[in-house]
């Protein structure tokens, strides 16, 4: 059993951060703007659902249409702002693992040797290579 606080062990861990951040955290990050969609979505349903037509002495909003849409709007920059802090999160991982290996050269080699074969399946488990490791070695 090795260390891992150096060498070709810390190298196989930070491959890990950098497939997290390649692999797993857009995925992620996709999820939270799909909901920020539907959030929106959802809104402007109840926002329509609210308004009365001019031949029901309508022509507009309901007084609650307004505070519905404020508090959808509040939803979405929420959401908004999760999916943004995944994405610093992903390029945080990514800065992490430079560093590391950066200072081991051990590691460094791993990492890129790793890097170099790293793929992910897709749903029929097909492998399927991650393009643009983003990671300047």
């Amino acid at each position: 059993m090795g260390n891992y606080l150096s060498g070709q062990l810390l190298g196989a861990r930070l491959e890990e951060l950098v497939r997290a951040a390649n692999a797993e955290m857009p995925v992620v990050q996709a999820a939270f703007y799909r909901v920020q969609g539907k959030v929106q979505y959802t809104a402007d349903n109840v926002a329509a659902a609210f308004t009365r037509p001019s031949d029901f002495d309508g022509g507009g909003g309901d007084k609650h249409a307004d505070v519905i849409a404020q508090m959808a709007d509040i939803i979405a920059g929420c959401v908004k702002e999760a999916g943004h802090n995944v994405e610093l999160t992903a390029e945080a991982l990514r800065l992490a693992a430079q560093e590391y290996a950066r200072t081991d050269q051990a590691a460094r080699t791993e990492l890129q040797k790793l890097m170099n074969n790293d793929y992910t399946q897709d749903g029929s488990g097909n492998r399927v290579d991650i393009p643009n490791i983003k990671l300047a070695l």
